[in-house]
């Protein structure tokens, strides 16, 4: 595990808690395609597939598609 990585996606978690945590889940799946910081997430987890339930954990789960391993 990276550690930049790690660092860099609880920058971003931590930048996405607000902004979800109002939101319903249509709203979610709008931001998911819209936003680059959901982008930016997305990345992560496809580079880092452990990273998956610790974004759940932040964010709610099924926001972000579970990586195929």
């Amino acid at each position: 595990m990276s550690d930049s990585d790690h660092l860099e996606l609880t920058r971003l978690l931590q930048e996405a808690k607000p902004l979800l945590e109002p939101m319903y889940p249509d709203q979610k799946k709008k931001w998911m395609s819209e936003s680059p910081l959901a982008e930016d997430i997305s990345e992560l987890l496809a580079r880092h597939p452990e990273y998956y339930d610790e974004i759940s954990a932040h964010v709610g789960a099924g926001i972000f598609p579970k990586p195929k391993s």
